[in-house]
């Protein structure tokens, strides 16, 4: 059950004014019984309407009493001197018990105003408190997608400073027969043996693998560092490896964190560095 869309639903302000059917009275006192939030909103509203009622509840006049009682007094009457004829009575109300009535016709009518005037506040309340948690939810994924910004800057800064410092060379590869489609930009400088790598467009691997790129030396392939198969076409990977000297790169499919020799059948792409 959904706990949250049973006390929005406003059953529970209903059955407090009493403006329930036997069977969603029932349904409430149960429910209350079960869930504890059910009996906390619960006892919150029952308190709402006892303070409201409290604090805005009108006193008749101190001197009403004693008027009201005034007309229920029963004086001996005097023995007359002549014929007692019966006096007429007088069934028209009397001004000072409609005035009472209508005193408490008015304090009734005002304490069912305010009583929907603070349901009228607390359903605001409820209202503005759904409001805030879907900003803050914006919120957040905006921040999300500020760090991803920041970080795509900053890479795209590193590469820039990459490229920029003297002796950096672009090496382009493109994949084999096993990766027709697939190439990549490597980005390397042998002075500050940096290394990066932009991938353009290569095959999706599963999580337990990686692409690991080795720089060849005299004929011997060296680790040059691993890196994932990004989808963004800019986005640039700054492997971890220096690498000073290389006569050719060549890249392979190995376990995720790589391997001290590559694996000859997963070769995917190849290419000298002075071709």
């Amino acid at each position: 059950m959904n706990v949250t869309e049973y006390i929005a639903s406003g059953i529970l302000e209903s059955y407090v004014m009493g403006a329930v059917s036997d069977q969603e009275r029932r349904e409430v006192e149960c429910l209350s019984s079960i869930y504890p939030d059910i009996r906390h909103e619960l006892d919150q509203l029952s308190e709402v309407l006892e303070d409201y009622a409290l604090s805005h509840s009108v006193e008749p006049p101190a001197s009403l009493r004693s008027k009201i009682l005034s007309q229920l007094e029963f004086k001996e009457p005097e023995k007359p001197e002549t014929i007692v004829r019966p006096l007429p009575v007088d069934t028209t109300p009397t001004t000072t018990g409609l005035a009472f009535r209508m005193s408490w016709v008015v304090a009734a009518s005002m304490g069912l105003l305010l009583l929907l005037f603070s349901f009228f506040l607390l359903s605001q309340l409820r209202s503005n408190q759904r409001t805030l948690a879907s900003l803050r939810t914006s919120n957040d994924r905006m921040q999300a997608e500020v760090r991803q910004l920041r970080e795509k800057k900053t890479q795209a800064d590193q590469l820039l400073a990459l490229v920029r410092q003297p002796g950096t060379r672009t090496l382009k590869l493109q994949g084999n027969e096993k990766a027709p489609n697939g190439n990549m930009l490597i980005f390397w400088n042998s002075n500050t043996q940096q290394l990066a790598v932009q991938v353009q467009s290569m095959p999706p691997l599963p999580a337990d693998k990686q692409y690991q790129l080795w720089s060849m030396v005299d004929g011997k392939p060296v680790d040059a560092g691993v890196f994932d198969g990004s989808t963004s076409s800019d986005q640039v990977q700054r492997l971890n490896r220096q690498v000073g000297r290389a006569d050719a790169f060549a890249v392979t499919i190995e376990k995720r964190g790589g391997s001290p020799t590559p694996t000859l059948s997963t070769l995917l792409a190849m290419a000298p560095v002075n071709a």
